[in-house]
């Protein structure tokens, strides 16, 4: 797990206290409960909320009983860049954390709803997502001292829902811009 997924999931923390309070789902037995988001290192598969391992790699479609527990928000370290700078030993650095939201339609007992009735609209989710994340822009600690971020930035959002009758699906960059003194 690299500091960068770390600090992406650790921001959305928010997201899944406030929509667990603002929305819920009716089980089939006619009961209600809290809509559920589940944040993943998709690096190792793990899920912080709970001890479920996820491979968010499977075709959605093929995990429709992993998405009527609840709606997934994966975190991958996806890439990084240096390139050198200035006239001593410096480096401009890039890293990006790929993220993927995944959630299953009501109506297939999953916990989105476009009406917000039976669950979260997948609208809505994306953008309290959007929010924790630029909200907390406090420069995340990059793990090493030597190495300082300057600017965050959502990058290349691939709304993905259109593919699938039931399935809702969001995939975008987190990149951290900063540089790293290597004097």
């Amino acid at each position: 797990m690299s500091a960068d997924v770390d600090w992406v999931l650790d921001q959305l923390a928010s997201v899944v206290d406030s929509v667990a309070t603002d929305y819920s789902i009716t089980n089939q037995d006619g009961t209600t409960s809290d809509v559920v988001i589940k944040r993943v290192d998709r690096d190792d598969a793990q899920t912080y909320e709970g001890s479920q391992s996820v491979d968010m790699t499977a075709p959605i479609t093929e995990r429709t009983g992993e998405l009527r527990t609840g709606c997934f928000i994966g975190a991958t370290q996806a890439a990084g860049a240096e390139e050198p700078i200035g006239t001593e030993y410096d480096l401009d650095i890039e890293h990006v954390v790929g993220l993927r939201v995944e959630g299953l339609h009501e109506s297939q007992f999953g916990h989105v709803d476009p009406a917000g009735d039976d669950g979260v609209p997948f609208d809505e989710l994306k953008h309290r997502l959007r929010m924790a994340l630029y909200d907390g822009r406090e420069y995340p600690s990059a793990g090493r001292s030597n190495v300082s971020f300057t600017h965050l930035q959502l990058t290349n959002p691939a709304p993905q829902s259109d593919d699938w009758q039931h399935y809702f699906r969001w995939d975008v960059d987190v990149v951290f811009d900063g540089f790293e003194d290597l004097s």
